[in-house]
Order: structure tokens, then C-alpha cells, then sequence
């Protein structure tokens, strides 16, 4: 018979696999019930261990949650720059983007709701402000390789602000990441195909 009881450090077990456990049980909690109703005893539920155990591995709910956080973004990061650049032109690598994004939140599915949390805990609190910052700036840098890169082999033209592309190559980003956590999934993949149909149009180019 199955045991109802929740387990301690396991013995033996691997350290690593405990952690990414506790990882996924706070970033699925967090995305459920946000931030600030999330509680490291609800976590240990979450994750079937004990609140001894989670402690064991972080010290607060706080340094949890951001290691989370840095976790899953470190990983889509990762796989969205290997998309970018393993497709040829730039109209392919933006579609290779949202092609792996939507591979991601399948892969991470309560990802969205979770940094959704965290965004508005950012507002008052250095610590989360800093670690929202910093994902939005390695998504602009990735956005700002794509685009020079661009312009320098001539797909846009020498006179496209480079940083009028990046605002708004970022602000659908977030647009499409905004919709995944407040509409369908079948309404997100359609507003990503109905973007990806668009490129294949033809890529609007400001001056």
C-alpha cells in the first residue's frame, strides 16, 4: 500500500532531481494561487515532501521563487536563441522563435501564470524587479542580434531604427505571452499562426 505520508530528504535519493521536484512544485503552486498566497508548507504539499525537506535546499519562499524563476528562463532562453539562429533568413528566424515559444509552454505549462505572478510582485520588491528586468533584457538582446544581423546582410533596409524593430518585436512578444495566460489555448496558437501568416507577407519596416 501506498504510504499517505509526506517523505523527508529522501535517502540516497539524488539531490538534483529532489531540487528540479521542489522547483516544479513551487513554480505549478505560484501559478495557481500567485505569490503572495503561496506558502513553503503549501509547496512541500505540492511537491510531497515535508517543509523540513524544502528548507534543506532554500533557505525562503523568496530565494525559491527566484531560483525558479532563473531556472525555466535559463532553459527557454537556451532553446529560443538555438531556434533563432539555426533557421536561415529573418522572417524564418522570427517564426523559428514562436514556433519554440509555443514548444516551451507546452514543455513548461504553468510557466506564463507563474511569471505572470511575479510580474506584478516585481512592483514592489527590488529583488523580483531585477529579475523581471533582467529577462526582458536578454529577450531585447536577443532581439537586437536578430535585427543587426539583418540589416547588415540587407533583409532590412540601412535606415530601419533598430530600435523601433526591437520595441516591436518585444511588445508582441509580450502581447502573445499576455494572451496565453487570459484567453484559450486555441486562441493563442491562432493569434501565433495569424502573426506567422503575416511575416510571410512581408515584414513592415520603420524608418
Amino acid at each position: 500500500m501506498k504510504s499517505s505520508a509526506r517523505l523527508g530528504r529522501p535517502v540516497n535519493a539524488d539531490a538534483e532531481r529532489t531540487r528540479r521536484r521542489i522547483l516544479l512544485a513551487a513554480m505549478t503552486h505560484v501559478a495557481e494561487v500567485g505569490y503572495s498566497r503561496a506558502t513553503m508548507k503549501s509547496i512541500a504539499e505540492q511537491a510531497d515532501l515535508t517543509s523540513a525537506a524544502i528548507y534543506r535546499y532554500f533557505p525562503s519562499k523568496a530565494d525559491l521563487v527566484l531560483q525558479a524563476l532563473d531556472d525555466v528562463f535559463a532553459d527557454v532562453v537556451g532553446r529560443l536563441e538555438a531556434a533563432a539562429f539555426s533557421a536561415g533568413g529573418f522572417r524564418d528566424r522570427l517564426v523559428a522563435l514562436l514556433e519554440e515559444a509555443l514548444a516551451c509552454m507546452a514543455d513548461h505549462p504553468a510557466m506564463t501564470r507563474f511569471e505572470a505572478s511575479l510580474l506584478f510582485e516585481s512592483t514592489h520588491s527590488p529583488e523580483f524587479a531585477a529579475a523581471v528586468g533582467y529577462r526582458r533584457h536578454t529577450e531585447e538582446t536577443l532581439y537586437r542580434r536578430l535585427v543587426v544581423e539583418a540589416v547588415e546582410v540587407g533583409e532590412l533596409p540601412g535606415g530601419t531604427s533598430v530600435q523601433a524593430m526591437v520595441d516591436l518585436l518585444t511588445s508582441v512578444s509580450w502581447g502573445l505571452t499576455h494572451l496565453s495566460v487570459t484567453a484559450t489555448a486555441d486562441r493563442h496558437r491562432a493569434a501565433i499562426r495569424l502573426t506567422e501568416s503575416l511575416l510571410a507577407q512581408g515584414f513592415p519596416v520603420g524608418s
